[in-house]
């Protein structure tokens, strides 16, 4: 008898326990209903900001920027401005990294394995965002020396609107069919670069161009110095092994070739 008693009272507790449960169940559904009108608001304002932005972001004037950042740096440049969007930099950067690795799949289409496909798709990207970064770094250092401004932001955008010389230093290094051509690539490359970054230091960080011209001037002199130093060769290699492999190679043949002495 008294196995039952404690049983009915379980199985009362129980009951009451459930019906709680029941009523908790019904009130949030009834909240969830009475803010669906709210939510359902608040997800297309959301909806409609993201597609406001995707509509800011076109690839076509990636394109565009490029061109008339070539022929007009200094007025591209101070249309630069540090807005909180970083979202166009990044989706440009990411873009002309895809570019690059159209094109060394382009240029190795013989060989390149489905494996390197993916690689290339995946790493060229990731090369192109932390050549970026890095040289964002960089151009900060260079403001600082320069008494200029220290905006990351700003900085960002501008070695972004250069990282189109991504794409095109990769096709003028693997269309080089000799060292010296490879060479002069480098060095006009390298050049045009240092150029860039000055010209965003002064004008999108507003560093003083006194200080500016003196740390550029020797920062091209050290970029010309190691293209023609002893470890230099090696430097250039790398931008094209297959030319620098050759180029080397024949060296090494010639400098180990017997000297025949003829009487």
């Amino acid at each position: 008898m008294a196995i039952k008693k404690v049983a009915k009272k379980n199985l009362k507790k129980a009951s009451k326990t459930i019906k709680e449960v029941e009523k908790k169940v019904k009130s949030t559904v009834n909240k969830v209903k009475d803010s669906s009108p709210e939510v359902i608001s608040t997800a297309k304002t959301y909806f409609k900001s993201a597609e406001k932005q995707a509509k800011k972001i076109k690839i076509s004037k990636f394109i565009t920027d490029a061109v008339y950042m070539l022929l007009h740096p200094v007025k591209y440049f101070t249309s630069i401005e540090a807005d909180g969007n970083y979202e166009n930099a990044i989706v440009k950067v990411l873009m002309y990294g895809l570019i690059t690795a159209g094109i060394k799949i382009l240029f190795n289409i013989a060989n390149i394995t489905l494996l390197g496909t993916v690689s290339a798709l995946i790493l060229m990207p990731i090369y192109a965002m932390l050549i970026t970064f890095a040289l964002a770094g960089v151009m900060l250092f260079f403001s600082y020396l320069a008494k200029g401004e220290m905006n990351f932001e700003t900085a960002l955008k501008a070695v972004a609107s250069c990282i189109f010389m991504y794409p095109l230093s990769y096709i003028a290094y693997h269309i080089a069919f000799s060292y010296w051509i490879l060479f002069f690539f480098s060095i006009m490359i390298d050049l045009y670069i240092v150029f860039l970054i000055y010209t965003a230091t002064t004008y999108c960080l507003k560093g003083e161009k006194g200080i500016a011209n003196v740390i550029f001037c020797i920062f091209t002199l050290f970029i010309i110095l190691i293209h023609f130093s002893a470890s230099g060769a090696m430097y250039v290699s790398t931008k094209n092994p297959k030319v620098g492999f050759k180029h080397h190679f024949a060296k090494m043949q010639k400098q180990q070739a017997p000297v025949v002495n003829i009487q």
